[in-house]
């Protein structure tokens, strides 16, 4: 016999060569092209006669040859089409021999490997047959090759496909069968386990989910596990088959097991595992798996190392799943010591720099833009963000199609006919390695399974529930969280910052951290970052819930610096005489930190300032323009006022609509010209001086001065633009014809004054302390009030308004510091010093008891020189 086609025709004519004819053939598979000659010869038609003989020998042959035809499309086409598949259920019925069992199972499972000839199998009830053979047969190769053939149906068939499997219990039988002796089963099984598994959580059904998992751990669940967990460490399989199961959401319950967790930290603790990392993170959402994982001997170190990778992927997802641990308190503080907080905030300054807003103030034409201040981080080092986290992902390897390539290793040849023991275990690929099951696509890491949102930062809901813990929260008083999260509520867009207000509350109300709040800083910083606006607060909405936020968390931190722990602490600093630089920027840090922080009890305050001369270090800080606390300085003043209740109210008063008062004004005959210090020439008439004012009545007078008899006269101490203003004024008053400039309008309060118009002058003034004083001119009017202004009686409080509005308006906190540092640092500072003392005693005297102490501190409450 010289070819393929004799051998064919051999047994078309079936001559008494058919045996030999068929051994021919099946020994020239491993040919190139044999395949695709003995197809063109019509050799599959041919041989479809031969699955109707009865001799097993034949049969077994046949049935050799077509599985490996099978492995060819073009053939798996040509079979369906002669209906191959009527004639395997016939010989799975009827024929009992292992042999033909064994290639029968091999075919199907060849043939399933098109998706298009699912529904043919399904209708013909092939995978019941198949599971029929699997419970009568005892032997491997054909146990192997039904256990493959149900894996490719379930890999290729429908959700209806996977349904009709599990209703014929052939997930259940296949996975009995992992306590088989034989290794290739064993690994068959695996791997037929990854596919079951694979499938439901692909098809989002959960019914089907519970019902494949109920199948793959059987009767006995714990059984089973501690089979898998027996195999895990020689099969990496297993570890991939522990991950699918961890990862189905309503099967997290059933694999409660302490077994379970103690195995999977022994192998993390000596191997990077992917799959069992996320397996343990998946199972640690379960209560139950929590308390096994708190026991084990390795559990937290695994847990802190998996959060320490470098994978952040697996770290986010492991500070995900902490979020669960939630009352799992031990847990908790062990990680604590083993420094779990620096870790969140290492990876909270990591989200906020990869998510922080720049400018969270809205872009308004009244407001001026200002540089962002640059993130401060802890010093450990910084989007999730949480606002948006980023989607994290799994890495996995693409997959690998089953080779169908024919070749003598290929283990679906075989060109030993003779004895189907010798049939390839190995019956999908010759390299049976982990990765041949990694799929692509539908294996990225789906947090939304298990309620994770994307668009939140889970490190602060996690620092939260950490902070409620009694033994954890004196341990997250540190700097590098405090800043942290003011950095989270400074540069990130969020709407309450509930948790973040929550951490920082927790942290200053225990009185254990009082010390590492006062001496670190928190307090000012706090003030430095949200208190201190830089828009004004009734025109930027940002700036205005930064400031409230601000004032929530200083508020916070009272109770634990009105005690009397720390009471006593800052005391003992104060009275320390020592000279050294680091003793006496303690004191400083005192000086500018109490006032924010004692607003319940104003006598304790009031002792403090006067008893312990922090309101004299205030008032030194502020004269010195230099000062690096100056800020800080005038911050705890504007505390004072606040806790005082001291404000600065403008009154309401009528402003003219019309702003044409006067266009209707005129003119009167010239009868004199006034020379005015800038030489200056106006012309005006005497006789209408002369009646409005007294002074000018006196110097026109016929038989008095000499200005009566010139008509030209010099008036010294007085400019043109005011004087027109006092002309203006003399006609008609209305507010909108006194002049906007500050400096004009405070000489002609002295103007109107010299020239005895008393009731004019009082107008303006009024005018001036309503509407006029601004942080932008305070200093001016403060300077006015000094040189000038204090000889007049109708601005004889105007100092105290400035001071009040200098420390109680809402304005731009820049601005407020250059006003107060222009007037304190200049030649009236005492003077400013002064009514500022004059002003806190009033306010202290309001709300102070009435008692002895009292009386005594308010009594020595002025600011003396050191």
């Amino acid at each position: 016999m010289d070819s393929i086609k004799s051998a064919l025709e051999n047994i078309q004519s079936d001559n008494g060569k058919m045996c030999g004819s068929l051994h021919y053939i099946r020994s020239n598979m491993m040919k190139n092209h044999a395949i695709n000659e003995l197809r063109e010869l019509g050799g599959i038609k041919i041989l479809m006669k031969c699955l109707k003989q009865v001799n097993p020998k034949v049969l077994s042959l046949t049935l050799s040859i077509l599985a490996n035809c099978s492995m060819n499309e073009a053939c798996r086409d040509q079979l369906i089409d002669y209906g191959v598949v009527k004639d395997l259920v016939f010989i799975m019925k009827n024929i009992n021999v292992e042999s033909i069992d064994n290639r029968t199972c091999r075919m199907i499972a060849n043939l399933a490997i098109s998706e298009a000839n699912i529904p043919v199998i399904f209708k013909h009830s092939l995978p019941s047959l198949i599971v029929k053979i699997l419970l009568n047969t005892k032997c491997d190769i054909t146990r192997y090759s039904g256990i493959r053939a149900i894996r490719k149906m379930w890999e290729n068939s429908t959700k209806y496909g996977s349904a009709e499997l599990l209703k014929c219990d052939a997930v259940r039988v296949i996975c009995s069968l992992l306590t088989s002796k034989n290794k290739n089963i064993v690994i068959a099984v695996l791997r037929a386990h990854i596919s079951f598994l694979v499938k439901p959580t692909n098809l989002s059904s959960a019914l089907t989910a519970y019902t494949t998992v109920k199948q793959v751990l059987g009767n006995e669940p714990e059984t089973t596990l501690n089979n898998l967990m027996d195999l895990l460490p020689t099969q990496p399989l297993v570890k991939r088959i522990i991950y699918q199961l961890c990862k189905i959401q309503n099967n997290k319950q059933r694999l409660h097991s302490s077994r379970l967790i103690m195995c999977i930290t022994d192998v993390l603790k000596t191997e990077d595992n992917r799959y069992l990392r996320i397996a343990l993170c998946h199972l640690l959402e379960c209560p139950m798996n929590r308390e096994s994982f708190s026991r084990t001997e390795n559990g937290i170190s695994v847990f802190m190392d998996l959060m320490t990778g470098t994978d952040s992927s697996l770290t986010d997802l492991a500070i995900y799943t902490l979020i669960h641990f939630k009352y799992c308190k031990d847990a908790l503080e062990k990680m604590v010591k083993k420094g779990l907080v620096s870790i969140l905030i290492k990876n909270l300054s990591l989200y906020i720099q990869s998510h922080k807003v720049s400018a969270l103030c809205q872009p308004e034409t009244n407001i001026k833009s200002n540089e962002t201040k640059a993130l401060t981080v802890g010093t450990i080092g910084s989007d999730t963000p949480i606002l948006k986290q980023t989607p994290l992902k799994e890495n996995w390897t693409s997959s690998k199609e089953d080779d169908i390539t024919i070749d003598s290793h290929s283990p679906y040849y075989s060109p030993v006919c003779e004895s189907y023991e010798n049939e390839s275990f190995n019956a999908d690929e010759s390299k049976s390695d982990v990765s041949d099951f990694e799929l692509q696509g539908d294996e990225a890491l789906d947090y939304q399974t298990s309620g994770k949102s994307n668009d939140k930062c889970y490190i602060i809901e996690l620092l939260t529930n950490l902070a409620f813990i009694e033994n954890i929260v004196i341990m997250m008083a540190s700097k590098d969280v405090w800043e942290s999260v003011l950095d989270y509520i400074q540069f990130i867009k969020y709407s309450n910052n509930v948790n973040e207000i929550k951490i920082l509350e927790k942290i200053s109300k225990d009185v254990r951290n009082f010390k590492i709040i006062l001496t670190d800083g928190f307090i000012i910083s706090t003030h430095q970052r949200l208190c201190r606006p830089v828009h004004e607060l009734e025109k930027c909405d940002n700036c205005k819930n930064r400031n409230k936020l601000g004032i929530q968390i200083i508020k916070n931190a009272t109770s634990s610096f009105e005690s009397s722990f720390a009471e006593d602490i800052m005391i003992n600093i104060m009275n320390d005489n020592s000279t050294l630089a680091t003793n006496q920027n303690l004191k400083l840090l005192v000086t500018v930190t109490l006032p924010h922080v004692i607003q319940s009890q104003p006598n304790k305050l009031l002792a403090f300032l006067s008893r312990y001369k922090i309101f004299d270090n205030l008032c030194n800080i502020i004269k010195d323009g230099q000062n690096e606390l100056f800020d800080d300085a005038v911050g705890a003043l504007l505390a004072l006022f606040t806790t005082l209740n001291i404000t600065y109210p403008k009154p309401v008063s009528k402003v003219c609509k019309s702003k044409n008062c006067g266009k209707n004004i005129i003119k009167h005959e010239t009868t004199v010209t006034l020379v005015l210090d800038d030489d200056t020439l106006i012309n005006t008439n005497k006789s209408f001086l002369s009646l409005k004012s007294p002074v000018f009545e006196a110097m026109f007078r016929d038989g008095g001065f000499k200005e009566a008899y010139e008509s030209t006269v010099r008036l010294n101490d007085v400019s043109s633009e005011c004087f027109n203003s006092f002309l203006l004024l003399l006609e008609e008053y209305c507010d909108c014809l006194l002049p906007n400039n500050i400096t004009v309008l405070l000489e002609l309060i002295m103007i109107t004054d010299k020239y005895m118009l008393y009731d004019l002058s009082k107008k303006i003034s009024m005018v001036m302390i309503n509407n006029s004083i601004a942080i932008n001119n305070c200093d001016i009017i403060y300077e006015w009030l000094i040189e000038t202004g204090h000889k007049l009686n109708c601005v004889s409080n105007v100092g105290l308004d400035v001071v009040k509005c200098l420390f109680s308006s809402n304005s731009r906190f820049p601005e407020r510091v250059e006003a107060i540092k222009k007037i304190t640092t200049s030649c009236y500072g005492e003077n400013f010093i002064k009514d500022l003392s004059t002003i806190l005693k009033i306010g202290f005297s309001s709300i102070c008891n009435d008692d002895k102490f009292t009386k005594f501190y308010l009594k020595t409450f002025d600011c003396n020189e050191d």
